[in-house]
């Protein structure tokens, strides 16, 4: 199975398309930043106000636009790309030849999505807490979203994690729901355009599912307690449920 993930790893990143979109991502983080210091203000998107911008706020404050670039472009690029482009070049049906369980090549090949996932969002965490202290005002304190009163620098170190741990999750229940997708239309560019599609069609139905298209806010009220509830039972159904048709599906797809 170890040999299955490695092997699934060097697959995906010896892909120029992969360098090419992380270089991409790395360069719309960069921008974003960079806009934030010609300002040093940032406005909501969801008609919240204006907040000042610090090193304590900067690593999760840049990621309104930043996050939307991430799960509604740049992941589904990376996950079709991986999925539907193998099996639609018919790559897998040479990986099965070898002596190992089918759902143990799948479960590798998301293993190795979900890590190369981890890596763009630990990359954007690094990226702004080193811009917040070079380039920003360093601060004692910072508000959380929500909230009138302040927080130490300690707080803000537990709080931008915490963000990035939900991004986290979020970003890997987009892994799953994509997963269900590919092996349901193996041309990739059909399947980007069916996972947006997917994706803008399930929230009007049940709104918190806005985070599978535009996760900023959700994270920021799951991080409060009162708004956590509907974050985590969405998150829950949306993986698990992707899971299960996932595995199936491929258990019975004729490659």
């Amino acid at each position: 199975m170890l040999g299955i993930w490695r092997s699934e790893m060097e697959r995906i990143w010896n892909r120029k398309s992969t360098i090419l979109l992380y270089i991409a991502f790395v360069l719309i983080v960069i921008a974003n930043i960079w806009s934030l210091k010609i300002t040093d203000t940032m406005r909501f998107r969801f008609g919240e106000g204006i907040v000042a911008v610090n090193n304590l706020n900067l690593p999760w404050l840049m990621m309104s636009e930043v996050s939307l670039f991430l799960i509604t472009a740049m992941l589904p690029i990376l996950y079709v790309d991986q999925l539907s482009g193998d099996i639609h070049s018919g790559a897998y049906r040479l990986y099965v030849l070898r002596p190992y369980r089918r759902f143990q090549f799948w479960l590798g090949k998301l293993l190795a999505l979900s890590v190369t996932t981890i890596f763009f969002t630990g990359t954007t965490l690094l990226i702004g807490v080193f811009a917040g202290w070079m380039l920003f005002p360093n601060a004692a304190t910072f508000f959380k979203y929500g909230s009138t009163l302040p927080s130490t620098s300690t707080e803000a170190v537990s709080y931008t994690l915490a963000f990035y741990l939900l991004l986290t999750l979020v970003c890997l229940a987009k892994l799953m729901l994509s997963s269900v997708v590919c092996l349901f239309i193996s041309r990739p560019l059909f399947a980007f355009i069916a996972i947006l599609a997917l994706s803008m069609f399930l929230y009007p139905i049940f709104k918190p599912l806005v985070v599978l298209m535009d996760p900023f806010q959700q994270i920021l009220l799951a991080l409060r307690v009162d708004g956590s509830f509907k974050f985590w039972m969405c998150l829950g159904m949306t993986v698990l449920l992707c899971s299960i048709v996932s595995f199936t599906r491929w258990q019975k797809k004729v490659i």
